[in-house]
């Protein structure tokens, strides 16, 4: 039987008893556990390092499509996933917002070196060496992704695979269920005034509070309120945090980040 790196459990085959507790209280009310403490929980009940879940807005025309999520992943790697705008060449999201079948990461296209160094990149901030992702559409024609990472060897993921996939998927549809009543995510659409849009966009640019002041011609105080309105405006903990939803929601457009300066 494969175990686990560390030698300490088998990995060959799951059980889903906790995870699907754990779910199952969250869609009833029992649990007002947040929802990613919760998948960190379930990512150590089935030896993942990590579990992200992403819901895909409905308007497809956008090219950040995604309306909200939990993921498991670092404060670390999450806050540079933001503001390196990997979501604009991220193959997980780009396939798995047209996937109707669960893929591997090893079947993505890396012909692409920004695709190369970005898994690079994920690898070594602990995102892990393994991938798989698993499509969800619910009754309600909500589309979202659900993916499992792991450290396991290859030989070790392969067979995990094999003995767990119908399992990934019912706990990707609990997952899917859990955010919807955790996430709340059917709130209205954000609406952010001309200068919160345009302090969010330099701020995702990766330029400071001064920064802001100077390319904007206004005053340093001004710009911390319009960031700090438009934070509270998406209902984020940090402006880290804001950017990430802005962009993954569409509120400040994707094409927006790649311009090179504007009043």
């Amino acid at each position: 039987m494969v175990r686990d790196i560390d030698g300490a459990r088998p990995m060959a085959s799951i059980t889903i008893e906790s995870a699907a507790i754990r779910l199952t209280d969250t869609i009833l009310g029992y649990n007002e556990q947040d929802l990613e403490e919760t998948l960190k929980a379930i990512a150590a009940d089935i030896g993942m390092a990590h579990i992200a879940y992403m819901r895909f807005a409905p308007d497809k025309s956008s090219d950040a499509s995604l309306l909200t999520g939990a993921r498991t992943y670092s404060v670390q790697w999450q806050t540079r996933y933001f503001l390196k705008q990997y979501i604009l060449i991220d193959p997980v999201l780009a396939h798995g917002s047209k996937a109707v079948l669960p893929f591997d990461w090893e079947e993505l296209p890396r012909d692409d070196p920004a695709i190369q160094a970005f898994f690079t990149d994920a690898v070594n901030h602990g995102v892990g060496c393994n991938g798989i992702s698993v499509p969800v559409r619910n009754r309600r024609g909500a589309y979202s992704v659900v993916s499992f990472t792991s450290n396991h060897s290859r030989p070790e993921w392969v067979v995990f695979k094999k003995n767990n996939m119908v399992k990934l998927q019912l706990i990707s549809v609990l997952i899917d269920s859990a955010a919807s009543v955790n996430l709340k995510l059917s709130s209205p659409t954000v609406k952010l005034s001309k200068r919160e849009e345009q302090c969010l966009i330099w701020a995702a640019r990766g330029k400071t509070y001064q920064d802001i002041s100077d390319i904007l011609n206004i005053s340093f105080g001004s710009v911390k309120s319009y960031l700090d309105t438009a934070r509270h405006k998406l209902n984020c903990a940090n402006l880290t945090h804001a950017v990430g939803v802005a962009i993954a929601t569409g509120v400040i457009p994707a094409k927006a980040l790649q311009g090179s300066s504007f009043k």
